[in-house]
Formats: C-alpha cells, sequence, structure tokens
C-alpha cells in the first residue's frame, strides 16, 4: 500500500469505533511511507490528515496518537519547508479536506400526516462533517498554524465552519476556540465586521449548560472566547454589560457548585479592567457573588482565594461606591479568614485577605477600622495582623 492510499485509508477510519492501537498502527505506517516524491499540493492534503490526529482538542486524539501524528507531521513540514501555513496551504486543506463536508446542508423537507407523532416543519439531518469528525480536527489543527496575517485570504473558509461549530453543541468547544484563533489578527476582525458577527453568535454561548461532558470548562472557554473577540473589535460598554449580565444570570445556575462558581467569579476582574467606574451598575450584584463565595462553607480556599482578588479588582475599578459595602465585605473576609485555620493553601488565601483590605482603606479607611475594631472586640486575637 502507498503512502496516498495509507493517508486516505486513516481518513476513513470511523475514529469512535476504532482501536487506539489500530489508529497509531495506521499512523506509524503514513510516517514510515512518507514520499517527498508525491506531489506537494497531495502531501499538503497528507499534512491535514496529520493535523486531524493531533489536535487534543478532538476527544478521539490520545496523548499517543498526538505523539505519533506529531512526529509525522514534523517529517511533512521538513518536506515541505513549513512552519506556519501560508494561505494557500490552508484554503488547500479546507477544499480537500473540510469544506466538502461542511457545504452540504442538513436540512431536509419531509412531508408528514396530519395528526402524527411527527411534529411539523424540517426534519434535521445530522450535518455530514459529524460523521467525519477528522474534519473538525483537521480544520482546527490548520485554523491554528495559520499566519495571522493572511485571515483576510481565507476568511471565506474560516467563518462559515466557525459559526457552524459554535452553533453546534456538541462542537461548540471548538468552535469557541476557533474563534479566538480567527482573532488573532484583530484589525481585519474589527475593519470587516467579521469580529461582530463571531460575537452574536458567542453571546448566546454565555449560558451554563449542565448536560455538558465538562461544563465548567465550556462555560470557561465561551467566556475566554467573548473577551477575545470584545477586546479584538473594541466594543463599547453595552457589550461588556451583556457579558455582566450573563454572569449575574450564570451564577443563579452555579452558585453551589466549585468549578463553575471560580469560573464566573474570575470573570469578575476583566470586567472591572475594561469598565472601569462603570462596572458601579453591578456592583451590587458583585459584591454579592464575593461574599457569598468567602462566607460559603462549600468553598475551598482556592475559590476564596480567588473571591478575594476580585474585591481587589472592585475597590481599584469603583472606589466612589465600593466603601458602602464595606462592612458586608470585611465580614466575609472575616469568615474566609477562620475558615483557612485547618485548609490547604491557607497562607496564600490570607496573604490575599491582606491584600484586599489594603485596597478597601483606599476607598474609605474609617469604615474598615470601625469594622475590623468590631472583630478584634468580638474575637481578641484573632484579627490582630489586620
Amino acid at each position: 500500500m502507498g503512502y496516498l492510499a495509507c493517508v486516505e485509508k486513516l481518513w476513513d477510519v470511523d475514529v469512535h469505533a476504532a482501536s487506539e492501537r489500530d489508529v497509531c498502527e495506521l499512523v506509524e505506517q503514513c510516517t514510515a511511507q512518507v514520499d517527498a516524491t508525491v506531489d506537494r499540493s497531495q502531501l499538503v492534503s497528507s499534512l491535514a490528515v496529520a493535523g486531524a490526529f493531533s489536535d487534543v482538542s478532538m476527544d478521539y486524539v490520545t496523548p499517543r496518537v498526538q505523539v505519533l501524528a506529531d512526529k509525522w507531521i514534523t517529517d511533512l513540514c521538513s518536506i515541505l519547508n513549513l512552519n506556519n501555513l501560508g494561505s494557500c496551504e490552508f484554503n488547500l486543506i479546507c477544499t480537500d479536506r473540510v469544506h466538502p463536508y461542511f457545504s452540504e446542508p442538513s436540512t431536509k423537507s419531509q412531508y408528514k400526516l396530519m395528526h402524527s407523532d411527527a411534529q411539523p416543519g424540517l426534519l434535521m439531518g445530522e450535518p455530514k462533517w459529524k460523521k467525519r469528525s477528522q474534519c473538525v480536527g483537521a480544520f482546527m489543527w490548520a485554523l491554528s498554524r495559520l499566519d495571522a496575517s493572511v485571515m483576510s485570504e481565507s476568511v471565506a473558509f474560516v467563518l462559515p465552519v466557525t459559526l457552524a461549530l459554535v452553533d453546534d453543541y456538541e462542537y461548540r468547544m471548538q468552535g469557541l476556540r476557533a474563534s479566538c484563533l480567527f482573532v488573532r489578527n484583530a484589525e481585519f476582525a474589527r475593519r470587516s465586521g467579521t469580529g461582530s458577527v463571531l460575537l452574536s453568535s458567542i453571546r448566546t454561548c454565555l449560558v451554563y449548560r449542565s448536560d455538558a461532558p465538562q461544563p465548567h470548562k465550556l462555560l470557561h472557554t465561551a467566556f475566554t472566547a467573548f473577551v477575545a473577540v470584545a477586546d479584538a473589535i473594541q466594543v463599547d460598554v453595552q457589550e461588556w454589560w451583556a457579558l455582566c449580565d450573563a454572569l449575574v444570570v450564570n451564577y443563579g445556575y452555579v452558585s453551589d457548585k466549585i468549578k463553575e462558581l471560580r469560573v464566573v467569579c474570575e470573570q469578575i476582574s476583566i470586567v472591572c479592567e475594561r469598565l472601569g467606574v462603570c462596572v458601579a451598575r453591578y456592583l451590587r450584584a458583585f459584591i454579592g457573588i464575593v461574599t457569598h463565595v468567602l462566607e460559603s462553607g462549600i468553598c475551598v480556599a482556592e475559590l476564596q482565594h480567588v473571591a478575594a482578588e476580585q474585591v481587589t479588582a472592585l475597590a481599584k475599578a469603583c472606589p466612589q461606591r465600593v466603601s458602602v459595602y464595606v462592612p458586608s465585605v470585611v465580614a466575609a473576609l472575616a469568615r474566609a479568614w477562620d475558615s483557612a485555620d485547618n485548609s490547604s493553601g491557607a497562607d496564600k488565601l490570607r496573604d490575599e485577605i491582606h491584600r484586599a483590605l489594603a485596597s478597601l482603606r483606599e476607598t474609605d479607611a474609617d469604615a474598615v477600622s470601625r469594622a475590623v475594631r468590631s472583630l478584634q472586640t468580638a474575637r481578641p486575637g484573632h484579627f490582630d495582623t489586620w
């Protein structure tokens, strides 16, 4: 079996049914039979197949398969004299390995009998690309190695696939990551309007999904993609307020889930950096989130450390209004201080609490002093370092 035949055999494998051993054997065969005399366009196309088995964001790529695929990629790039992909190579990969699967519509009209159990309207068939997961892996690998300066020459291939992935429940994680890769060329994303199109699609992903395989990772990736695209296209304050709305809504869903709660908390400092004093609109809600984490018995020291960091961020962003909440925030910091007695990471948490107190003193030193004196009176010797 020649090199190209071996490549096509690997491409046709049902990756969700094949064993790791079978996939590894095929990848090794392809690597061993790399033929420098093959036409350059065919070598580039085979590079996409290698890349499909190198992208760890795909669930069928195991560490062992990735190592073997990376060796194959190294050999091909050496022959092709490639470091990053140019638009020609990327467009060829998409034409051969990606576009044929995404160009076929997934909706088919069918007649239905009246009063039948079937719902009226259109039947949604499974998209062709979902039956060939390798095409998504090839796209993600190629996009991660596309020279960002030539993104404008490949946008016709990148944008439709990215939007399709973002809109799909199963492959949303890949779509969100592709969005971040797309806006590496921030100027093009902003001036062409493509960034705004992406942001509109990403905005619908800022919702906690308990049925996702790793809901905290999906939520984190959605927030990360929103921030990356919003920064790239330089959105106005209303878009950041939309992100604040999403944080408050998601908090209602994840207030008893440690990993997801951390994701929500970490975004507060990010919006503080972008909004500055305008974060005052959501200050009461954010203070509520932070104090809940600091006071909650379910929260570990690591999460409380994150919450204390948000206190510092809020105090610096909106010192004019944070002073109103000093008593409740200091009380919450005291609860976290107490809970750190027997927990791992206690020293780190207490250092962060000291920093949070220092930032609060910059907003209203008298209010902080009164709150601390009350604590010291109630618990002599316990808060002396405050």
